[in-house]
């Protein structure tokens, strides 16, 4: 099955972008659009999409979207988060192929960020929804060094797909396409997720998920053209998320993958068949009840569901921040004038008091400082003053004092039996020579264990264990802390005359050692950190590959440390 689909999409693909490359519309350097003018965007040939300048609030954005007899469907918005521009703006292809946004007052931001914009002879805006500069459109196999597809806002559409890393960040609203609160990631793990904006990231935070994970790397979320969307990964295997029922065969369809703004990510369909216009179908969603989103109401709300609708409501005394826009939250429906002016100072504590149920509440609306009340009911009572009253009080301090010096004397007994221990551990390490024949640290197994936060940040591990990254609390120095895991018991002199010998060599190629740390059976080595990494990440990562003239002077460093340890130094070491 696996194979079949991948077949039917690579074969739907490449009979898209063939018909896209004959009949796509070249647009030439020296072609420019303007919000004024009549000319604002760029079409496809199918007149369906359009890339240009689209209004949001007073302003402009520069974007593609559905072209609707009623209104817009936006799919793709460039710098989604800057604020919008006037219509004095102007988009330039320019000569040496950049795509310029002119904003007045000799502004200008680069659309696409390129390595080298100079390749650029065209552009063109394909039927598929994607917006590319290219190199050659003239010819058959033109390339395209730029598309829109590779930067999805919060919309995919067949044809596209989001490899691992990839994220789709919804908006705010149908009408504000900045970034909005949830995100739609496709981790590396091979799960798709949805999140809050504001959140870790980690599986506690997650409201949606494929629960596909371990499936493997490189996992893709595609959205086909014959309809399907799935994940697809590299050993042929696909894990299906919808069908859809209206499959497109002449271009009258067109399915679009949306993280709409309440955090649900949703699969549509726009029919173009009708000479009346078009219409959009529902053909999938990830979640049916909107509450199982985390944080889909604001401040001071919750949401409720009602049937098949569900809705954000606002807690007693508050009122929604935007009645059309309920998610955004509600405000404390009091104002601040006034406040304290109804405040009454007694002898007695201010949080208890008798009233009714009423009152109390109204207390709380006309005091500033009020966050919430609790009312007890029939069981409460006033508090008066008495000299019973006053014995209860210093009866109570006197025993919460006592209480607390008898914890610190516990707490002071034990430090000062945690001390003498390090003591004692530091006269038997004394012992052995180490600290008196060279210039190393002693350190306990608790400071390590302290300084690398538990071990938690692993660095790397060898035949004789794992290296974890610490800091000395003394001076915030970095220190790589190499804890010995497989090695063959030995004698304290045998260690004592490795740690000798590893301790007199200094050679501006091998890292330092700092100290150490015995304790029972454990024996723990503390080096220099290597800030660069280790010398097989900066070969072997293709990030960070040097170029052969570093390597020859790498290696020749390496053949110096090795001349050294072998040849120069005190207590000559081979491995």
């Amino acid at each position: 099955m696996g194979q079949v689909l991948l077949l039917l999409l690579v074969f739907s693909l490449s009979i898209d972008s063939s018909t896209q490359q004959n009949h796509s519309n070249a647009i030439h350097l020296g072609s420019s659009l303007s919000p004024s003018a009549n000319h604002a965007s760029w079409l496809p040939p199918s007149g369906l999409f359009a890339f240009g300048f689209y209004q949001q609030g007073d302003g402009f954005l520069i974007g593609i979207w559905l072209i609707h007899q009623t209104e817009k469907t936006i799919i793709w918005t460039a710098n989604r988060d800057d604020p919008p521009v006037s219509s004095n703006a102007s988009l330039d292809l320019t000569r040496d192929g950049k795509l310029l946004l002119k904003i007045e007052q000799g502004i200008e931001n680069l659309i696409p960020q390129m390595l080298d914009p100079a390749l650029v002879v065209s552009a063109a805006m394909l039927d598929s929804g994607n917006f590319v500069l290219v190199e050659d459109c003239f010819s058959f196999n033109f390339s395209v060094i730029w598309e829109s597809f590779d930067f999805p806002t919060d919309t995919i559409l067949g044809g596209q797909n989001c490899s691992a890393g990839y994220k789709l960040v919804s908006s705010v609203s149908t009408s504000d396409q900045s970034s909005g609160r949830f995100f739609l990631q496709m981790q590396k793990d091979g799960n798709l997720v949805g999140y809050p904006v504001n959140s870790s990231a980690e599986s506690d935070d997650a409201y949606w998920s494929s629960n596909t994970p371990n499936r493997g790397f490189n996992l893709q979320l595609i959205l086909s053209h014959i309809v399907i969307l799935f994940l697809s990964g590299g050993d042929l295997s696909e894990h299906i998320l919808a069908n859809s029922s209206y499959p497109s065969k002449n271009r009258t369809a067109i399915h679009r993958a949306t993280l709409d703004a309440d955090g649900i990510f949703r699969l549509y369909l726009h029919r173009f068949e009708s000479s009346n216009g078009s219409d959009v179908l529902l053909e999938w969603s990830a979640l049916s009840n909107l509450c199982e989103v985390k944080g889909i109401c604001g401040f001071n709300s919750y949401c409720s569901g009602m049937g098949n609708k569900d809705v954000c409501k606002c807690y007693t005394g508050f009122h929604f921040i935007n009645a059309s826009s309920k998610f955004l939250g509600c405000y404390k429906n009091s104002s601040d004038d006034g406040c304290r002016r109804k405040y009454v100072v007694s002898d007695y504590p201010y949080s208890v008091v008798q009233m009714e149920k009423e009152g109390c509440c109204k207390s709380c609306l006309e005091d500033c400082n009020c966050g919430a009340v609790l009312y007890t009911g029939d069981d409460s009572t006033v508090v008066t003053e008495s000299k019973r009253s006053l014995i209860l009080i210093l009866s109570i301090s006197l025993g919460s004092i006592s209480c607390f010096c008898f914890i610190f004397a516990i707490y002071s007994f034990f430090r000062y039996r945690r001390q003498l221990f390090k003591y004692r551990r530091l006269l038997g390490n004394a012992n052995l020579g180490l600290t008196e024949e060279l210039s190393l640290r002693s350190f306990s197994y608790s400071e390590l264990e302290k300084e690398t936060d538990d071990f938690r940040e692993e660095l790397g591990r060898g035949s004789f264990g794992a290296v974890y990254k610490g800091t000395i609390s003394e001076g915030n120095k970095a220190i790589a802390v190499k804890r010995l895991e497989k090695v063959v018991e030995e004698g304290q002199r045998e260690f004592r005359a490795e740690m000798t010998a590893i301790a007199r060599t200094h050679h501006r190629n091998l890292i330092r050692l700092l100290g150490f740390c015995i304790e029972g059976s454990g024996k723990l080595l503390v080096y220099e950190f290597m800030s660069n990494g280790s010398l097989a990440d900066l070969l072997f990562k293709a990030e960070m590959r040097p170029i052969w003239k570093e390597r020859v002077r790498i290696a020749l460093d390496v053949a110096k440390g090795i001349l050294y340890l072998h040849e120069e130094c005190d207590d000559r070491l081979w491995f």
